[in-house]
């Protein structure tokens, strides 16, 4: 999912000590905090904070969403803590050799990918149950829950749709990789939500990754299966 805006290095995102120390309140507390919070608990003003947690947004260690009003006013946006590696700068070789090496060699470089894709999103959550404790099968909306779950803790910024019929990807840690390599890059992330949503059983699948429909946003389409009749809610 390309873009052309370079990113910062891990190093340079972690380099401002104020900057380690508003990443280390979100990860600490566990929940998703707004600037306020943050800027109270590390005692720096509300706008240096939001300096920090967009730099952190934009280096995959914080999402930001918006959550609904609570009574009139506008929707309130926290930040939460990515499961983003300290450095990654070996995991970023191996991506780049990988990538490489089945652009170049593979006959159907996008099948392989999300292939690729789909085989290491199956484990990722095997451990989420297929089945509620009511016995009822896993809905659509508890199923997109967990995969942006998976996508928000590898780095992303993923934000699904109130009806469930998308999920836009606002950050990929991979951009610089997808711009050589797009077909397998954003084809390998399909194939993540291929895979997991298909190992979460529930009624709907991922069918299209549309790339960069504006400077910084790749679509994910969702679409229920033929076949499914449970509840969607």
């Amino acid at each position: 999912m390309p873009t052309n805006r370079r990113p910062r290095s891990p190093h340079q995102v972690l380099a401002s000590t104020s900057r380690s120390a508003v990443l280390e309140v979100l990860r600490s507390r566990g929940t998703a905090l707004d600037v306020d919070e943050v800027a109270a608990a590390v005692g720096l003003h509300v706008n240096t904070v939001r300096g920090h947690l967009e730099v952190l947004v934009d280096g995959g260690y914080a999402v930001r969403r918006s959550l609904p009003p609570s009574g009139p006013g506008r929707p309130r946006t926290v930040y939460e803590a990515t499961a983003a590696p300290e450095d990654g700068s070996n995991y970023r070789l191996l991506a780049e050799v990988l990538t490489h090496y089945l652009a170049s060699t593979s006959a159907q470089p996008a099948a392989d990918a999300v292939a690729a894709g789909r085989s290491w999103a199956a484990p990722q959550v095997d451990a989420a149950p297929h089945t509620r404790s009511d016995g009822e099968p896993t809905t659509e909306r508890e199923a997109v829950a967990a995969v942006v779950k998976l996508l928000a803790d590898s780095g992303f910024q993923p934000e699904a749709s109130a009806d469930g019929s998308r999920i836009d990807l606002h950050h990929c840690p991979f951009r610089d990789l997808a711009v050589a390599s797009p077909e397998v890059v954003c084809g390998a992330h399909l194939g993540i939500l291929q895979g997991a949503l298909a190992q979460l059983g529930a009624p709907i699948a991922a069918t299209k990754l549309l790339p960069l429909v504006e400077p910084d946003l790749c679509v994910a389409t969702l679409e229920r299966t033929p076949t499914s009749s449970s509840p969607t809610r």
